[in-house]
């Protein structure tokens, strides 16, 4: 057992010992290891960890099934509290509760001006390098770089982010609740509001009802579909689902499109939401989705799953579009800010979708959990110390 480490001098711009979980080999377990974390450059902020959600990601790093360069603190949907800030920081200080973006907006790129924050090339690349924005990491091992998942790696007692990433919250939303906006919350909603646009009384299904499906189940009711089908393998998610909305639940099968037709007087959704990435879903999205309906592609798949339409039959013959929605296609500060209000009025759900709740000691229990599509999500707490 790793003794919990202390801070190694309690002022501004020292290096700092924390503990983290360090994925040093595909599909070796995690390391809780202690790492240094250097203090924040100009532009950005050091938090101290109060929870952080488990994602599909996250797994699909360490199975080396999304490539990226290791030896890397994963973790990349997290909330907690800003601890110091660096130069030129003015949007939060310290004390200051917030969630934690994996896509560091720029504002000013090329895409954010064209109005696709979610591209923005600045955040992408840092976020595919397992870096900062400028390229270099802050922790480090033995004087040798450790990468930060998407730019952040949130599975750490401390981590330094750039202070786009961080986006201050209400002092009332536990951490538990608020690190699931960063990440399976922002895409699976934007996915139906921003995307699909869904519209009130539209006819809506979503395959796959993972941590991200649920979300989309969740925007698609706010927005006011009349119907909303959801569909997964396991009881348990489909039960979440109709909790956070969905008025049908069904499971994959062979005749999984004609039941959803039966569902929609014989046309089919007019959108059609896939969060599983998987080929048979995407297939299965595409053939269940009207003429002139939106198929709305989320779940992060492998290479080798691929997009198989008859161009003229599939597209062309009956209009249907497909788009992808990454990050739901979202502004994160707006985005977030509104989540936030819609949690406090009661109309969005987060208690519900921390099915299990780890402490740090226990995070390879928690990618476990998350292997085995368990409920919702699992959420690994830190320290009471660390604030709730």
């Amino acid at each position: 057992m790793i003794e919990t480490s202390e801070v190694l001098v309690e002022s501004p711009g020292t290096s700092r010992v924390s503990r983290a979980a360090v994925l040093r080999a595909v599909r070796e377990p995690v390391e809780v290891r202690e790492i240094l974390v250097e203090p924040p450059r100009r532009g950005e902020v050091l938090i101290r960890m109060g929870a952080t959600g488990v994602c599909q990601s996250d797994l699909s790093i360490y199975e080396g099934r999304l490539p990226n360069p290791l030896p890397m603190v994963l973790g990349h949907e997290g909330a907690g509290t800003v601890v110091e800030v660096g130069d030129g920081v003015t949007s939060v200080a310290p004390g200051d509760h917030v969630v934690l973006s994996w896509l560091a907006q720029c504002g000013e790129c090329f895409y954010c001006l064209a109005g696709q924050p979610s591209q923005c090339e600045s955040a992408n690349g840092a976020m595919l390098k397992g870096a900062m924005t400028d390229g270099s990491t802050r922790y480090s091992i033995d004087g040798a770089p450790v990468f930060h998942m998407a730019g952040l790696g949130t599975f750490s007692e401390y981590c330094v982010v750039p202070s786009r990433s961080a986006v201050k919250i209400p002092d009332g939303i536990g951490f538990a609740q608020a690190a699931l906006l960063g990440c399976g919350v922002l895409t699976g909603f934007g996915a139906a509001v921003n995307t699909a646009a869904v519209r009130t009384g539209e006819t809506v299904a979503v395959v796959g009802c993972g941590g991200v499906g649920l979300n989309a189940v969740q925007g698609a009711a706010i927005s006011g579909a009349r119907r909303i089908v959801a569909i997964d393998h396991h009881d348990e998610r489909l039960e979440l689902a109709r909790r956070m909305g969905a008025t049908d639940a069904l499971k994959p099968g062979d005749t999984l499109a004609r039941e959803v037709r039966s569902l929609t007087e014989g046309r089919g959704v007019d959108v059609a939401i896939e969060a599983a990435g998987h080929q048979d879903s995407i297939h299965s999205a595409v053939r269940m989705t009207r003429r002139g309906g939106r198929v709305v592609l989320v779940g992060a798949g492998p290479e080798d799953v691929k997009l198989e339409v008859p161009a003229f039959n599939g597209i062309v013959l009956t209009e249907k579009t497909v788009v992808g929605s990454f990050y739901g296609s979202s502004r994160v500060a707006r985005d977030l800010e509104l989540l936030t209000r819609l949690y406090g009025s009661g109309r969005l759900k987060l208690d519900e979708l921390v099915s299990h709740t780890f402490s740090f000691d226990e995070m390879n229990d928690a990618l476990r959990y998350c292997a085995d599509e368990r409920g919702a999500r699992a959420v690994v707490v830190f320290d009471a110390e660390a604030g709730r």
